[in-house]
C-alpha cells in the first residue's frame, strides 16, 4: 500500500472517531486511540508529505481535508531569507601567497598555437596538489610516444576551442591507447577521460584535426610526473613568460 493510501485510509478512520452510536463501553477505548491518533495526524500534516496529502484528500473530498488544510498555512507565510549585506572586508596580504597569476608559458610544439597556460601545482604555490594546462591544438600531431602511468589519478580534456560552446564544433580523430595490452580507443567527440592512478596509458596521436581543439590535462599531483617506458621522468615546464 502507498504512503498516500495509507495516511488517506488513516485520515478518514480519524475523522469517524466518536461518531454519533459508539457504545459507552467503548469511549475510553475511542478517546485513548483518538488523542495518539491525532497526534500522528498533526505530525504528518506537517511535513510536505502532509501537505500533499492534504491536497490530495480535499480533491476527493474526504472529512479530514480541512484540517490539514489549517496545518498548512504557516508555510504560506515562509520568506525566503534576505542576503546578508554585502561585506566591507579587511586590508592585508595574509592570504596573498595563495593566488597565482604566472602560467602563460611557450609553446612546446608547433601543433599547439601559442602561447599554451599551465599551472605548474607547487612550482607556482607551494602546497598545491595538482597540475592542470590549457592547450589550443591547431595541426595533426603524436603529442606521446611512450607508454606510461603516474601514482595518482589524471584526468584528459578534448574540447571544441570555439567559444561560446566548447562542446560544439568539435572536429577531430585522436588514437589512444589504454591499459597494459594496449587496448585502442578512438575519439570522435567532445571527451573527458578519467586514468586513474597506475594505469599504462598512450601513445596519443592526434590524427586528424579540422578545427582547433582544445585539450586540457589534470594530474592530481604537486608536481608532473611518470613511470615512462625509459624510465622516471618528471616536468616543470618551460617556465612563465610573464
Amino acid at each position: 500500500m502507498s504512503e498516500t493510501k495509507k495516511y488517506a485510509n488513516l485520515l478518514t478512520e480519524l475523522s469517524h472517531e466518536g461518531m454519533p452510536g459508539d457504545s459507552l463501553e467503548n469511549a475510553e477505548s475511542i478517546d485513548q486511540k483518538s488523542t495518539s491518533r491525532r497526534a500522528f495526524f498533526r505530525d504528518v500534516t506537517a511535513g510536505a508529505a502532509g501537505i500533499a496529502v492534504a491536497g490530495a484528500l480535499a480533491q476527493l473530498g474526504a472529512p479530514a481535508a480541512a484540517l490539514a488544510q489549517q496545518e498548512k498555512k504557516p508555510l504560506e507565510g515562509m520568506r525566503t531569507p534576505n542576503t546578508p549585506p554585502w561585506p566591507k572586508g579587511t586590508t592585508g596580504a595574509k592570504y596573498d601567497h595563495l593566488f597565482c597569476t604566472r602560467f602563460k608559458e611557450k609553446s612546446i610544439t608547433e601543433a599547439v598555437a601559442g602561447p599554451q597556460a599551465y599551472f605548474r601545482g607547487a612550482n607556482e604555490l607551494p602546497g598545491a596538489g595538482i597540475n592542470l594546462g590549457w592547450q589550443m591544438f591547431v595541426k595533426p600531431i603524436r603529442l606521446e610516444l611512450q607508454s606510461h602511468h603516474h601514482d595518482v589519478d589524471e584526468y584528459l580534456f578534448f574540447l571544441g576551442a570555439t567559444l561560446p560552446d566548447l562542446t560544439a564544433n568539435f572536429e577531430a580523430e585522436i588514437e589512444i591507447f589504454l591499459g597494459d595490452e594496449y587496448e585502442r580507443h578512438v575519439i570522435t567527440k567532445p571527451t573527458v577521460l578519467f586514468i586513474p592512478r597506475g594505469m599504462e596509458h598512450n601513445p596519443l596521436d592526434i590524427k586528424r584535426l579540422d578545427k582547433p581543439m582544445l585539450f586540457s590535462a589534470l594530474l592530481l599531483a604537486p608536481y608532473f610526473n611518470g613511470q615512462y617506458q625509459t624510465g622516471y621522468m618528471s616536468f616543470a615546464g618551460p617556465g612563465t613568460i610573464d
